[in-house]
């Protein structure tokens, strides 16, 4: 009987870091930080053929002065990799919940 108490109480504290790990995943800033970057993209000055586009990932951090810190972009587009960098880098950004540290990851794609 004392190994089946010890062995519930593993498993529900197993279960509240499960659920509480799970509720960090989907954060709001995520999603106001993917708003923004969509709006500082927006008005793009990339030279994209009518019918082709340009995709990559963007993997950005915000420091301690709230600006995104671009740490890399995967693509295969030269341009838009300096484009992105360029756009991005060091602009200060406009987020409340905010962890210094996580690594955010955004999928970019920009059509002609």
């Amino acid at each position: 009987m004392r190994k089946f108490n010890l062995i519930l109480v593993a498993v529900m504290l197993l279960s509240i870091g499960s659920i509480s790990a799970n509720s960090r995943l989907d954060d709001k800033p995520a999603k106001s930080l993917s708003q923004q970057i969509k709006e500082l993209l927006s008005n793009n000055a990339l030279r994209v053929p009518l019918d082709a586009e340009m995709s990559g990932v963007v993997y950005f951090t915000v420091n301690s002065e709230k600006e995104m810190v671009v740490l890399s972009v995967l693509t295969n587009e030269e341009a838009l990799e300096s484009y992105v960098k360029g756009r991005l880098n060091y602009i200060k950004v406009e987020c409340s919940d905010y962890e210094m540290g996580i690594t955010y990851k955004i999928p970019v794609r920009i059509k002609g």
